[in-house]
């Protein structure tokens, strides 16, 4: 199409506009696959360190505060009043945290709340975070971690669909777990990996 001599400026910078959308979406996928695929080899080292997750929650959070504001989504945060610590590799964790904090940005219903909880339950760190999804969920919850797979399958948003994926294959490094429940719209991830 941009090699077309009959084409008016207009459509010559909104192709390439499409092209640089395109290409971004593209890298984004290739960096989410070759990570994915890194971690299912089992070909990943974890730098674990005692890691407060409460600072580290309270900062992933802080980043995207204002994407909440402007979603026109409450965002209600229950925090430890402690400091809570756990032996996790800090920027994978961050990774998860991130992802599901982005999860829940991109697909709640607008005007609606989000709750992000964080507390020790005997001797685990359990991070809870729910949603009312804007779109239908259906009942399969053990496909949303599959690679690629989105719950509404009509959507064209941006990520890569490897989110949650890439998610479950961190916890799962970190021996903790990932649990995924949904009740109607009400979509909730639970993650716990061991406190110290």
């Amino acid at each position: 199409l941009l090699k077309n001599p009959n084409i008016t400026e207009n459509e010559r910078k909104r192709y390439i506009e499409i092209l640089e959308k395109k290409s971004h979406r593209l890298k984004t996928l290739i960096e989410d696959l070759f990570e994915v695929s890194k971690m299912s080899s089992g070909n990943v080292e974890l730098k674990k360190e005692r890691i407060d997750l409460t600072q580290l929650l309270q900062q992933a959070i802080g980043e995207h505060k204002e994407a909440f504001e402007k979603a026109n989504l409450d965002l209600r945060v229950m925090l430890p009043n402690e400091p809570l610590y756990a032996y996790v590799d800090g920027q994978k964790w961050w990774r998860v945290i991130d992802n599901l904090i982005v999860n829940a940005l991109k697909y709640s219903l607008k005007g609606t709340r989000v709750y992000i909880t964080l507390k020790k339950v005997d001797s685990v760190a359990e991070l809870a975070v729910k949603n009312i999804a804007n779109y239908e969920l259906g009942d399969n919850v053990e496909e949303l971690t599959e690679r690629f797979k989105r719950a509404d399958e009509s959507r064209h948003t941006e990520g890569s669909g490897l989110g949650l994926a890439i998610a479950q294959s961190i916890v799962d490094m970190h021996n903790g777990k990932l649990r995924i429940s949904v009740d109607g719209d009400l979509f909730k991830v639970v993650v716990t990996v061991t406190a110290e």
